[in-house]
């Protein structure tokens, strides 16, 4: 099998994963830290995609078992589902959030259930309109969930920290959390290089999904644009991303996605004037009501509900509870 490597920076090799879903690649980053080796993120624990890691190791001119430290931006499959294959083969240091930890093994505990398991998400996803019972309980979870091809680390060596800084060799990798697509999601500032590891906090072309789950508490959208505000204050010439080609004008992509939330905000809070709706009913309308996978109607519903409460703890929506349903109303 041959990987693509590159390296795009002086000993930092960017590594392309396949994946069987999209996006299709992710990119994870290999850094030669003079005297250490590190990842930051994973792949997913695929035969496919060890494989791939194993030939762009090779590539660079070392293995799996040289790792020295592995660093997860956050506990998703393609980013940090192969974290325990490789710590058992390498026994790196494994580096992730707490709260990622925490779902990572929520993960698995789900898994570990059936698909009717869980009477309380259904309660949740009743509340804001989702009808559940037109759908297969089966196709409520995504293929992977259960599956060896998610094998993350759990109990990590060392949590990521907002502001800590992890040394390997003779690089600094400076933490800054970076909550909203993920609790937990940190991204990585190389201050001497001028160079930012982003995961899916700053994507060049997608928008990362921010959503309010049944396990969610607080504001998600709310600390993701706080999160993109925060990002800006770092100088940074190379932006390095898991999904999408690099780029090098972050500040600028950060107010882009800032404004596509505020402009996606305002759409559809412009439905609700009328009359007070359902986060689902209102999602039916953004993204449209055309048949499309389970999994999709769900992300577009809960990214909906994710706008709706922004909007309500800031003012611009009422929350109105009626006959077991939560819906929406523009203020």
């Amino acid at each position: 099998m041959t990987s693509k490597v590159a390296q795009v920076l002086p000993g930092v090799y960017e590594i392309f994963l396949p994946l069987p879903m999209r996006p299709t690649i992710i990119n994870v980053y290999l850094v030669d830290c003079g005297g250490g080796w590190a990842l930051v993120d994973t792949g997913m624990n695929s035969p496919e995609s060890i494989a791939t890691l194993e030939d762009a190791f090779a590539q660079v001119g070392i293995r799996i078992e040289d790792l020295d430290v592995i660093v997860g931006t956050h506990h998703h499959i393609d980013h940090f589902g192969a974290s325990g294959e490789l710590r058992a083969r390498s026994h790196a240091t494994v580096y992730v959030h707490q709260l990622e930890a925490e779902r990572a093994d929520r993960m698995l505990m789900f898994g570990r259930m059936g698909p009717n398991d869980r009477p309380e998400s259904r309660a949740f996803f009743e509340s804001h309109g989702f009808p559940i019972d037109q759908f297969p309980a089966a196709g409520m979870r995504p293929a992977w969930m259960g599956t060896s091809m998610y094998n993350p680390v759990t109990h990590p060596d060392r949590h990521l920290r907002d502001g800590d800084t992890i040394e390997v060799g003779e690089r600094s990798f400076e933490v800054v959390w970076t909550p909203g697509h993920a609790p937990g999601h940190c991204v990585l500032f190389l201050r001497k290089e001028k160079a930012m590891i982003v995961g899916d906090h700053l994507l060049p072309k997608i928008t990362p999904h921010v959503g309010i789950y049944p396990e969610t508490y607080g504001d998600p959208l709310g600390d993701f644009i706080d999160s993109q505000m925060k990002v800006q204050k770092f100088d940074v010439e190379t932006v390095l991303p898991a999904h999408g080609g690099i780029y090098h004008d972050h500040r600028h992509r950060a107010n882009q996605l800032i404004e596509h939330h505020r402009y996606r905000e305002a759409e559809m809070l412009d439905l609700t004037r009328a009359k007070p709706q359902s986060a689902f009913e209102v999602s039916q309308q953004v993204f449209g009501n055309e048949e499309r996978p389970i999994y999709h109607v769900m992300a577009a519903t809960f990214e909906t509900l994710a706008h709706l409460e922004h909007a309500h703890l800031n003012g611009r929506a009422r929350k109105i509870e009626r006959n077991g349903r939560i819906l929406f109303q523009a203020a």
